[in-house]
């Protein structure tokens, strides 16, 4: 199957094992720089009902913060993979917005989802719908983190016309194939990158297969 990097060129890339350092000069945004770093202070994410599905949206500081959303755990896992797809589409809502969380994921994308196989979600997203390369690992973790927390869902796959794309981590790596919720975890607050999201009970809880 062909790979596509989303916003970068595949060429020259190495294509051993699942997550792929890339040169510095090779990152097309500037997340290698320390002093270009997302910060994390040490606070408290919003109080978000526990084991419940959730979206997440972006801080000023370039962290990603969950939110509660209008679904159920008790729902089916293509119904809640789905409405959250469609609220990362459709922005925050009011309430969101006045505790000043915005997203990195412009109203033109649209997120598509294509099937849940072995645990694994796959979503039609075309990466030229973000724009800008700097809030490509904003936007791919927002949706990772956000399907990741619908039931029986570990990993987000994205392709772009039937291609499989290669996902930007934070830090300039890559993702081949699929990624989790732990491959951003660095972009949450500091209480949720310390003891994860299922340490504090986000998210619904993963069904036996």
């Amino acid at each position: 199957m062909l790979v596509t990097v989303l916003g970068l060129a595949a060429c020259g890339l190495p294509d051993e094992g699942r997550t792929q350092v890339v040169d510095d000069a090779s990152v097309p945004y500037e997340l290698l720089d320390a002093g270009e770093s997302p910060t994390r202070p040490d606070v408290d994410a919003p109080t978000v009902p526990r084991h419940a599905p959730m979206v997440f949206w972006t801080r000023a500081d370039r962290v990603l913060v969950p939110a509660a959303v209008d679904l159920s755990c008790a729902q089916t896992t293509i119904d809640v993979v789905r409405g959250l797809l469609e609220a990362l589409a459709s922005s925050p809502r009011d309430s969101d917005r006045d505790a000043r969380l915005g997203s990195a994921i412009p109203p033109a994308a649209q997120l598509t989802l294509v099937g849940v196989d072995d645990r694994t979600a796959e979503v039609e997203l075309d990466p030229l719908a973000i724009g800008d390369a700097e809030r490509l690992p904003l936007a791919v973790g927002q949706v990772v983190l956000s399907v990741t927390s619908a039931p029986g869902v570990d990993a987000v796959r994205f392709v772009t016309s039937g291609e499989t794309v290669d996902l930007p981590l934070p830090g300039g790596a890559l993702a081949t194939g699929s990624a989790t919720a732990e491959d951003y975890a660095t972009l949450l607050p500091d209480r949720l990158a310390a003891d994860g999201i299922d340490g504090v009970g986000l998210g619904c809880d993963t069904p036996d297969p």
